[in-house]
């Protein structure tokens, strides 16, 4: 059985508590534990070992999106290395490649959307991998559809780091870069990769969407999973 499951900030932004509660159904069995603002960290990694988690077959953590002191937060998320906990880090605000080389493997870097100067591109990555050596990939399919709809560029960048590819990002990234339910154009284009995508790897869900939409885009996610027939073409628009 796949590992799927909801980023709690997706379905209860800066709320983890509710984001985990929605989640308390067959089905569900990964979650990603949001502070993608650095205000949210402390109470987050507070909270943890107090945390009902047994549901879970894969647990992961966001690190906020930007960040007053990188070092700081590097420090703080020791806490969920120590976990073995994998961190997703954006690598567009990193400017300071020593805090994160002590998190090791726990980081996972996810590509960018459209509006970061950095990180969108496989090109853009590389250098990313070379100065954290022993870095994974969260691979953000959205991300790299809305910055290429022919999925050329996730294309590129599912080959170029299939050797790191550790957890799976998925919804629909619109023009504003916010992440919403998935379409039927999206599902059709995501499954044009499917089978660069192996079973093993944890798909983290990050559609916002409302508390009676969970199971439809549980649907929908897992039909972007289902590869095309063999010599289908996708078609994005």
């Amino acid at each position: 059985m796949r590992r799927i499951g909801f980023s709690t900030g997706a379905l209860a932004r800066g709320d983890f508590e509710r984001g985990l509660e929605l989640q308390r159904q067959p089905g569900i069995n990964a979650v990603e534990l949001s502070a993608l603002r650095e205000s949210e960290l402390e109470r987050l990694i507070a909270a943890l070992p107090s945390l009902d988690l047994d549901q879970f077959d894969y647990v992961s953590f966001h690190a906020p999106s930007q960040v007053s002191s990188e070092q700081h937060v590097a420090d703080r998320l020791k806490a969920i290395h120590e976990r073995n906990i994998p961190i997703i880090v954006h690598p567009d605000m990193i400017t300071d490649f020593g805090p994160w080389r002590e998190l090791g493997s726990s980081v996972l870097l996810e590509n960018m959307d459209q509006r970061k100067p950095a990180c969108r591109t496989a090109t853009e990555m590389f250098h990313f991998f070379e100065e954290l050596p022993e870095a994974q990939f969260c691979f953000d399919i959205g991300h790299a559809r809305q910055v290429d709809p022919t999925m050329t560029v996730a294309d590129e960048l599912l080959h170029a780091f299939s050797d790191r590819l550790a957890e799976l990002h998925i919804s629909e990234v619109d023009e504003a870069c916010r992440h919403v339910a998935i379409s039927r154009s999206a599902v059709r284009a995501y499954r044009s990769l499917a089978r660069q995508i192996p079973d093993s790897v944890p798909v983290i869900i990050e559609s916002m969407i409302e508390d009676d939409g969970i199971d439809e885009e549980l649907s929908r996610s897992l039909a972007s999973l289902v590869p095309l027939p063999t010599g289908t073409v996708a078609v994005s628009a």
